[in-house]
């Protein structure tokens, strides 16, 4: 029986090492085809983004047109490494939104961005 419980410990440990130490990088959707002109101006361009979680995404094309920001969705399960670093780039983000266009564009966003 102890051999179980510290095999089942030892497992456990790992895993959640292994999930604790993951790296967090968003994964870009290709776009269709058609849009190259476009896809071409927005890798010169690098395009800000709001880093949500959860299940649910609304549409905000009209936010990006208007302001150049797009608002990703994840899904709801959150490490402490995603947490942070959604945190830091939300607050950029927004801090590079209000710079530009004062806090107009707070009102057109609808929903309040992750960590602010």
């Amino acid at each position: 029986m102890n051999f179980f419980k510290a095999l089942s410990l030892l497992i456990f440990i790992t895993f959640s090492l292994a999930i604790f130490a993951q790296e967090y990088n968003p994964v870009v959707l290709e776009s269709k085809k058609g849009n190259e002109k476009q896809n071409a101006a927005a890798k010169k361009e690098e395009m800000k983004y709001f880093l949500q979680f959860g299940i649910m995404s609304r549409n905000h094309d009209s936010f990006k047109q208007k302001y150049g920001v797009n608002i990703l969705y994840e899904n709801c399960v959150i490490t402490p490494y995603m947490s942070e670093k959604a945190r830091k780039n939300n607050q950029e983000v927004a801090q590079y939104l209000t710079t530009k266009y004062g806090e107009n564009w707070k009102k057109d966003l609808e929903i309040i961005p992750y960590g602010l």
